[in-house]
């Protein structure tokens, strides 16, 4: 494994590569960044391939070689990641997905695979901050803030959860989706109650003042 970790990394450093050195022959043109890409593309689909058939080797040189061509495929590096968390080796999986994250911009997906292999590992707020990462890059993607909300209940950090639904109630109400509003909206009044003396606005049942008690009582019965 540290060989196939050493290949991907020699591979990543022929991009660095700019001219020749002096006195050898002149250097050729670099390929163009469409071409290039095809290539990645067509790799990374023989090495799924491949990785059907069981031919593991096969499908880790063809994902590394589809990097070597164009350092910005993200989809070599899901592949690549993907391929070493089933063989059983998720360090050498998340490393896959980080190095993606380092030559790729704005990559969600990536974000998002790393975020899954550390949930599995128990490093919750790890995940989290793979999470909010996604979250940033794609704020409109209900689905990101619902495995954040789920990442939140599950580190117990309760207060997050609550804005986490509020911020997806916000959302669902926008894009006029009723039925996630609703039950969203039902999630949020549980949470409510659970964080009752962090929430600014049912604190208001405990806090003085006539204000925010009258509208701590309306937050219940929404």
């Amino acid at each position: 494994m540290r060989r196939l970790t050493g290949a991907l990394a020699a591979a990543l450093s022929l991009l660095c590569l700019l001219a020749v050195a002096p006195g050898s022959v002149e250097a050729q043109p670099l390929p163009t960044p469409a071409w290039a890409t095809t290539q990645a593309v067509e790799l990374t689909r023989q090495g799924k391939e491949a990785e059907a058939r069981g031919e593991t080797d096969v499908a880790t040189r063809r994902f590394m070689q589809a990097i070597q061509f164009d350092a910005t495929h993200g989809p070599a590096y899901l592949a690549l990641g993907e391929l070493y968390e089933r063989m059983g080796d998720p360090r050498e999986g998340e490393r896959a997905y980080s190095m993606g994250l380092e030559h790729v911009a704005r990559f969600a997906d990536g974000y998002l695979a790393r975020s899954r292999l550390r949930m599995r590992q128990q490093r919750r707020f790890d995940a989290i901050s793979d999470l909010l990462a996604a979250a940033e890059l794609r704020p409109d993607d209900v689905s990101i803030l619902q495995t954040l909300l789920a990442a939140y209940v599950s580190a117990n950090a309760l207060p997050a959860a609550l804005a986490t639904t509020r911020r997806i109630e916000a959302l669902a109400a926008h894009q006029r989706d009723e039925a996630l509003a609703s039950a969203t909206h039902v999630t949020a009044r549980a949470l409510a109650r659970l964080v009752r003396e962090v929430d600014p606005v049912t604190a208001g049942l405990t806090d003085r003042g006539s204000v925010r008690r009258a509208l701590a009582l309306h937050a219940d019965r929404r």
